[in-house]
């Protein structure tokens, strides 16, 4: 009998099926299978590594695509205000006014606040327009003005965007006295 119950605790082994002693199921222990603290321990520490290895540059990707975006966003902004401007829409001249996290465009010689034909732009709250002293406008302030038909300005300016928690990120774009805006 013992040789019998040794051949079927010996099959149950290979064939991971219970056994039958005497025709009633035989329910063998086995060594518990799970992981150690040790194993789940070593685990986390690898996937700690993983994540601050790869978590740093999928937000400075995040940071880089959010200022072209706004960048491209801003440029097109300069664009239609100077091509309003050449198509003397409404016979009046057009005009951009830079703020630290917005960009408008106005109708008329002068930037008048909260007037109904002004259209803002307002930028990610990760982006601004330059540090202190970065928005450079011939003539001063913080107005480009496109003369009717022409397009031209003699506001020609320098404005430079960056990613405010990443100063090392940054896009500039010129803006000629022809009015073309040109980003570097």
């Amino acid at each position: 009998m013992r040789t019998k119950l040794k051949q079927l605790t010996a099959g149950f082994l290979q064939s991971k099926k219970p056994a039958q002693v005497n025709g009633q199921w035989s329910h063998v222990k086995c060594s518990g299978r799970g992981f150690t603290l040790l194993e789940i321990l070593i685990v986390l520490a690898i996937l700690g590594i993983l994540v601050a290895v790869v978590f740093p540059p999928l937000i400075n990707f995040r940071r880089s695509s959010v200022l072209n975006v706004e960048t491209q966003e801003m440029v097109t902004l300069i664009n239609k205000a100077r091509l309003s401007a050449i198509s003397s829409k409404g016979d009046v001249q057009y005009g951009v006014h830079f703020a630290t996290t917005s960009v408008t465009i106005f109708s008329g010689t002068t930037y008048v606040p909260g007037a109904t034909g002004n259209e803002e732009h307002i930028f990610d709250p990760t982006v601004s327009i330059g540090t202190a002293g970065s928005i450079v406008v011939n003539g001063g302030g913080a107005d480009v003005v496109f003369q009717r038909i022409t397009g031209a300005t003699d506001q020609n300016a320098t404005t430079t965007l960056s990613v405010v928690a990443n100063t090392t990120a940054s896009s500039t774009i010129v803006i000629r006295s022809s009015g073309v805006a040109t980003l570097y």
